[in-house]
């Protein structure tokens, strides 16, 4: 009798505890449920749509260059390399973008484990390696006009890729322990601060160092071409009606070059505006209790990117490819070779 009682309280104890550690595990509630389903839908759909429309521009910015190469003898500048790598890191972001919300479109959750923590790692990833491409061609862009230092990237620019490649991995490690899922995809650990806030350090870091080597090598560009400006007045001593003609003609195809030049180096800090400052406005929102549908938004907007990219080439380059004369690249003539600007022609 006094077993059976004792195994009696025993099973109502357990048979208690199960109970409450039943109801105080979290159950998993469908993303798409009635008092979510307005909101599910539209970050789900926008962020597809995006990833899709991305794609397109990376492929559009692929054809373009191959047409590019294929007509200069299999070699590109750097101002076409420049959207082709873009593109190319674009295109691993949208993928990854895709695989990592299409699970929600169709599960309505995010993806498990390990598989979460896989997808998060490489978002990142592709994050970094876009940043640092930026930084990296802005820098050595900067050091080449403004200080004539010449940086020998290598066989395809495989210097470089190591930089920004290094770079991204030691953000990764420093980042190691923040991956997992989020509420419509994987993108960092629910709760930590600490990866949004590395990117958002580094989102504005990168943006301070192009728009100052931007503007410096613009700066440079013109002081070049006042500098011949006042070469060809001094060269013309004989004021004759040609020589004033030849003067002006001169002072005109200066000025259009540094029209073109500086719509290029501006076109790369508004695309580069573009894509990430949707982006920065999603990480202030983490640090507050906002959870509203235009947030999510932002955030799905850093596939901005390879549309954007080619929006950016197309008012560059027109929409047919040309043959250009690849110069050799370690001459002095900076405007010519990183801005696709030939002095001779101002073309």
């Amino acid at each position: 009798m006094k077993s059976f009682i004792i195994i009696s309280v025993f099973q109502i104890f357990f048979s208690n505890v199960l109970n409450v550690l039943a109801q105080s595990k979290p159950s998993k509630v469908r993303l798409d449920n009635p008092d979510n389903i307005d909101q599910f839908y539209t970050v789900v759909y926008f962020s597809i749509t995006m990833s899709i429309l991305g794609w397109c521009g990376c492929i559009y910015v692929f054809y373009r260059t191959y047409e590019q190469w294929r007509l200069n003898d299999k070699k590109l500048k750097m101002i076409h390399r420049l959207p082709f790598y873009t593109a190319c890191s674009d295109f691993l972001i949208d993928t990854n973008f895709f695989v990592n919300v299409i699970h929600t479109a169709i599960y309505a959750e995010v993806w498990g484990q390990p598989m979460c923590n896989i997808i998060c790692i490489l978002h990142w990833l592709f994050l970094l390696i876009n940043l640092s491409l930026y930084g990296v061609i802005a820098v050595t862009t900067y050091l080449r006009i403004c200080h004539e230092k010449y940086f020998y990237r290598g066989k395809y620019d495989y210097k470089i890729w190591v930089i920004i490649i290094t770079a991204a991995i030691i953000f990764q490690l420093i980042n190691i322990n923040n991956h997992g899922p989020r509420k419509y995809w994987c993108n960092g650990r629910s709760g930590q601060r600490v990866s949004f806030t590395l990117l958002f350090v580094i989102i504005t870091s990168i943006l301070i160092i192009i728009c100052y080597c931007y503007f410096m090598t613009l700066y440079t560009i013109k002081l070049q071409n006042s500098n011949s400006i006042n070469n060809i007045i001094n060269n013309n001593h004989n004021f004759d009606s040609k020589n004033e003609e030849i003067k002006i003609m001169n002072r005109l195809r200066i000025s259009e070059i540094e029209k073109k030049a500086a719509w290029k180096i501006i076109s790369y800090i508004l695309l580069f505006i573009l894509q990430w400052l949707p982006v920065q406005i999603n990480i202030a929102t983490r640090w507050t209790t906002i959870r509203e549908t235009w947030t999510y938004i932002l955030g799905a907007l850093v596939t901005f990117g390879g549309i954007g990219n080619a929006i950016i080439y197309i008012c560059n380059e027109g929409w047919y490819s040309r043959k250009y004369e690849i110069e050799a690249e370690t001459t002095n003539l900076q405007v010519t070779n990183n801005f696709n600007i030939n002095i001779e022609d101002g073309k």
